[in-house]
């Protein structure tokens, strides 16, 4: 009998506060309906195999066996396996912390997912709660959700250098997330319609360069870097753009509980703004932000990480669009856009137990 455990979770879309709340300052997110899933059963040959279906751009299949580590002929783009950094530093510490024999025995790991990757939706979040929450479940490793959130924050920590608690909090517990000093509190906010438009996620194409697919696979690493510096650099012009942030996330649970979504939209585009000005807005994001304004959306902002130019300016902009939803889809989809529908409020981590 082969014992199977499935864990998926929600994406997210940050609605204020990115980047800022790396430093401690508040952010509100919510979880989406699109999700990722983590299929773990057993394997008879020994060593961890981990195959990535669909992320949802393109897949790749590789075998983990010590300090073995050969790519398969599925999707393999090479240099590119370093988009499962997330999966392979879960295993990591999963079987430091817990002590998980996968290397003694066999473990099939299958990811597939709704998620567009490297677009600010919470792609690399969403693996590791998965990941980490079929693991434990497979091994049999007793905790609550709290746990599994606190470890996969620890895992995206370590990959990227730099993380908020809120992408795994928003995977982990599904509905709406505040990030309020270093707390994590669940909302009860109103429902809300919103549209993504996606620029630059990794393509199928087998052509790409490797070495510009692996440092995308990564690219919130490089941002959240070139922030710090930035910060650094201009300590107190910083400062007062942190504190603004702040003041925004607040002002917006406010319209929320109101449901003021005309005040709520003018907030998100005084948050891009701020984007803007720390850096992360490469051109592509700005234009679809100022076209979805233009075509009579009641707010636009850069959601997640942002972008840079230099990596094709990969990332996603929100939109809330009041009475001009066709003709903001249609403006994105002119513009080379990847275009979704969303509902905000998706459901929270769900996980299934079978055998075959």
């Amino acid at each position: 009998m082969v014992k199977k455990i499935r864990a998926s979770v929600p994406a997210k879309v940050i609605l204020f506060g990115e980047h800022f709340v790396v430093y401690g300052k508040s952010a509100l997110a919510s979880a989406i309906n699109k999700r990722l899933t983590v299929d773990v059963s057993s394997r008879e040959k020994r060593g961890y195999h981990i195959k990535i279906e669909n992320i949802p751009t393109f897949g790749l299949e590789m075998n983990l066996l010590g300090e073995e580590e050969r790519a398969l002929p599925y999707k393999d783009y090479g240099a590119a396996t370093k988009a499962i950094a997330y999966v392979k530093e879960s295993i990591r510490y999963l079987e430091e912390e817990y002590e998980i024999g996968g290397g003694a025995e066999g473990v099939e790991i299958e990811i597939k997912s709704e998620i567009p990757l490297s677009a600010g939706l919470g792609s690399s979040a969403a693996t590791c709660v998965a990941t980490v929450a079929a693991l434990k479940e497979y091994f049999g490793i007793s905790g609550d959700l709290e746990e599994i959130r606190e470890d996969a924050h620890s895992i995206e920590l370590a990959v990227q250098g730099a993380a908020s608690p809120l992408d795994t909090a928003i995977s982990t517990y599904g509905g709406y997330v505040l990030v309020e000093k270093g707390e994590v509190k669940r909302l009860r906010l109103a429902e809300l319609n919103l549209i993504i438009g996606t620029i630059g996620s990794i393509p199928l194409s087998m052509g790409m360069d490797t070495k510009k697919a692996s440092e995308m696979s990564l690219k919130t690493k490089k941002i959240v870097a070139d922030v710090k510096t930035r910060k650094e650099t201009f300590t107190s012009i910083f400062d007062a753009i942190f504190a603004a942030s702040d003041e925004i996330t607040a002002q917006a649970i406010r319209a929320m509980k109101d449901r003021d979504f005309v005040k709520l939209g003018e907030l998100m585009n005084i948050n891009h703004g701020l984007l803007d000005a720390i850096g992360v807005v490469p051109r592509r994001l700005s234009e679809l932000v100022k076209m979805s304004q233009e075509s009579g959306a009641l707010g636009a902002k850069v959601t997640g990480a942002g972008g840079l130019d230099e990596m094709g300016a990969v990332g996603s902009v929100l939109v809330l669009p009041g009475e001009s939803v066709d003709r903001i889809k249609a403006a994105m989809e002119v513009a080379g856009a990847l275009v979704m529908d969303v509902n905000a409020g998706g459901e929270e981590l769900k996980i299934e137990v079978g055998s075959d």
